[in-house]
């Protein structure tokens, strides 16, 4: 099957000027609880008239696509990048519009980690947690998915056959404004 015989799913800032569409299956789903990541999200929830990052149990849950199936359709000019370090690979975008955390965009990698609070309709079910070692203290994951502590096998495998199908490149994916090193 196609690409084009996929559903298309649209992600949208909380205030609707910037929307990105996504076509085909995700490669996986997933709730991440490492530090940065509970530390990004506390930061965007921070920032005025911000939408939800977290999930109740310190999660962020994400829909993991390859980065030549999401194109941003509206609002470029909205996006800027924040990272947690200034040597950081890993740059969290943020529709400055009205501070939504849009996506996470591991610059090495081939795919992007949209934030799946983005996707007001059709967002597939989360297929796993990881990271859970680095979870908040007293947080009790229920058994509804599998929980890993780290990366686990499955979720390496599905990075690297989505690599493989793409011919092992790595797009870059521009954004409007420029980055913004958080201290």
């Amino acid at each position: 099957m196609n690409q084009k015989q996929h559903k298309q799913l649209s992600a949208t800032c909380q205030c609707g000027k910037v929307k990105f569409e996504a076509v085909g299956p995700p490669i996986v789903t997933a709730s991440c609880y490492c530090t940065s990541c509970q530390e990004a999200g506390r930061r965007f929830e921070a920032l005025a008239s911000a939408p939800a990052v977290l999930d109740p149990d310190g999660g962020s849950g994400f829909i993991l696509y390859r980065k030549d199936r999401v194109q941003c359709v509206t609002g470029r000019e909205h996006l800027e990048e924040h990272r947690l370090k200034p040597d950081s690979p890993t740059r969290r975008v943020v529709a400055t519009c009205c501070n939504s955390a849009m996506f996470v965009d591991f610059t090495k990698g081939h795919w992007l980690s949209m934030y799946r609070k983005r996707f007001p309709t059709g967002a597939p079910p989360l297929e796993m947690r990881l990271m859970t070692k680095e979870r908040r203290a007293g947080v009790e994951l229920a058994d509804d998915l599998p929980n890993y502590r780290g990366y686990s096998g499955k979720f390496m495998l599905k990075l690297i056959a989505a690599w493989i199908a793409m011919g092992l490149r790595r797009p870059d994916i521009p954004l409007g404004k420029s980055a913004r090193v958080e201290q």
